[in-house]
């Protein structure tokens, strides 16, 4: 009968290639956020604040500001009646 070593996952993790592969793929997701995001220019710090973080194994964009969630999904106006789409930079990277 055929074993699996519990570890298995860790060591094709590591591989070079594997980790190589990640990362070009985290690449062209970011490379679509950043598109999003540079196409709503409020103010710019969104822009300002995405970051691209790759470990030894793994990687993540991420968008810093405090209104994150709503320039991502959407939001009411100050007026409270007009509702403003958000930008969906998020989906755009899965």
């Amino acid at each position: 009968m055929a074993t699996v070593k519990p570890n298995t996952d860790s060591i094709v993790a590591h591989l070079r290639g594997v980790r190589d592969a990640v990362a070009d793929e985290l690449d062209e997701r970011a490379d679509r956020v950043r598109a999003v995001v540079e196409a709503h220019r409020h103010t710019g710090a969104l822009a300002a604040h995405t970051r691209v973080r790759t470990n030894r194994t793994d990687s993540t964009v991420t968008l810093e500001d405090p209104a994150v969630y709503a320039i991502n999904y959407g939001h009411w106006a100050r007026d409270g009646l007009t509702w403003v789409s958000g930008i969906h930079a998020i989906e755009a990277g899965l």
